[in-house]
Order: structure tokens, then sequence, then C-alpha cells
């Protein structure tokens, strides 16, 4: 399985549809010429990855690195299932989408729509991990059914709508209708969030082997395998916090019958 590594040398003139940008269309292919020349679409044209990247092979296994600010890129790491994709810089929205397993690591900012389906799909990601540095934008985790995402820094509005399972863990501010229309799944926050109270329950506070549970598993795989910069240092300040101090649990969304969770340090 080849690793490579791209290096963004010219912003684009048009949003991208990056999904092509794939370890694991990638990784089957030897020659620097051939990654160059796989298409992309770039609004209404197409162009080549070369016309974009400089293209380099690496030494490590199954991994695709990719280097710059990618805020216009949509779709990366679109059906990941395996290895890592590294992300030095922002990305645009859909990234992660439908992904089933692997890593995909962000050192910036995430758009909207994070681990979420594209149009026409309704299942969003159903395994694997995310992990953003920065901050991220709406509707992450959108009809999510397994895995985990970790966000850094703030993220917009709609967290975890319409989720199904799995676990977002956010180390700072929430935007509005977090866990809008979940019915399983984790929300594990920074704060109180402000939800509707015909929605979901009361708060209830708790202690429960969850946070120093997932308190070890996160160090575990940050001191393992992650990166030096992402380190997760605020995510796992929260996950300490739950750990030693327990949490606040409310459950919903009624609405849909529901019974997510979403959780913040007492």
């Amino acid at each position: 399985m080849n690793s490579w590594l791209l290096e963004l040398q010219r912003q684009p003139e048009h949003d991208i549809d990056a999904s092509a940008i794939s370890l694991l269309a990638l990784a089957q292919i030897s020659d620097a010429d051939q990654v160059k020349r796989l298409h992309l679409q770039c609004g209404d044209d197409v162009c080549a990855v070369g016309e974009l990247f400089s293209v380099s092979k690496m030494p490590a296994e199954n991994e695709l690195q990719l280097v710059g600010d990618l805020s216009r890129f949509h779709r990366l790491g679109m059906q990941h299932r395996s290895g890592r994709m590294t992300i030095q810089g922002n990305v645009g929205n859909y990234a992660g989408t439908m992904m089933s397993g692997g890593e995909i690591w962000i050192a910036g900012d995430a758009g909207d729509f994070l681990g979420a389906p594209v149009a026409g799909f309704r299942s969003g990601m159903s395994g694997g991990r995310i992990v953003v540095g920065g901050s991220a934008g709406n509707h992450v985790g959108h009809r999510m059914r397994r895995g985990e995402i970790f966000i850094e820094a703030a993220v917009k509005d709609f967290l975890g709508s319409h989720q199904i399972a799995g676990t977002i863990v956010v180390a700072a501010t929430i935007g509005k209708s977090a866990g809008y229309a979940m019915r399983r799944g984790t929300l594990i926050v920074n704060q109180p969030p402000v939800l509707s109270r015909t929605r979901f329950s009361d708060p209830i506070e708790a202690f429960s082997v969850i946070g120093p549970l997932l308190e070890r598993q996160t160090k575990a795989w940050t001191s393992a395998a992650a990166p030096p910069q992402f380190a997760c240092k605020n995510v796992i300040g929260l996950l300490n916090r739950i750990a030693e101090d327990g949490f606040v649990s409310i459950r919903g969304d009624f609405a849909v019958g529901g019974q997510g969770e979403i959780l913040f340090p007492r």
C-alpha cells in the first residue's frame, strides 16, 4: 500500500470536488505521474491533481498527507475505510463523508457536514475516527451511525443532528440545536447546551465508568499514534474533568423517540 504527500502549490479558482483524492485509490498507484493525472471536478470544468499539487511518495505505509489551505476542497476522505489521512491545513465541506474506518486528522478548521452523507445518501459516518485540531461548521456528525469525532475548538449549529450512534466530543463552544432529531449516540460537550424542554429530558447529575474509560482510551491512542500537532489537549482536558468530577446527562430527542445522550461536566 503506497503512501503519498500532496502539497498545494496554488489555490483553485473554483470550489473543488476532492472525492477523487482518496487513500483507497492512491494506495494502489505506484507512479507519481499517474497521481498527477487524476482528474478533479473544478467548478464546471475539470483539472488534474498535478495542476494544483506537488506529488511525492512517502516511506510510510498506507498514509496520505495533504498540506495547504484546502478550504475550497470538499468531500476529502469520502468513503475512507483504512489507513490515515492527515491534512495540514483547513478543509471544506463533507470531509470524511460516509467513511467507515481508518483515521482522518485535520490540523486546521473543517467546514460543514463533517462525517455526514452527501445528497442522495441517508447514512453518514459508520466507523473510524476524525480528529479536528481547529473548529468545525454546521451539522457535524449528521446521520452518524458509528465511529468517533473529536474537535478541539468550537462547532456551529446542529451538532449530531439525526445521529443514530457513535460519539462526538467537542472541547469548546457549540451552536444551536445540538442533538436535533438524534436517536442514539453520545455528544460530549464543554458547556450546558440550550435545548428544547419538550424534546429533551431534565439534566441528571451522574458518575459513571464511561468518563474514566473514555479518557484512558483517548490518552492511549493520542500518545501511541497521534502526530505531535494532534495531542488533543483540550479534548483530553474535558474528558479529565468528566472523569474526576462526574457529568450531567440529558436524553432525547423525544420528538423522534430518541434516547441519545448529551453529556457535559458538572
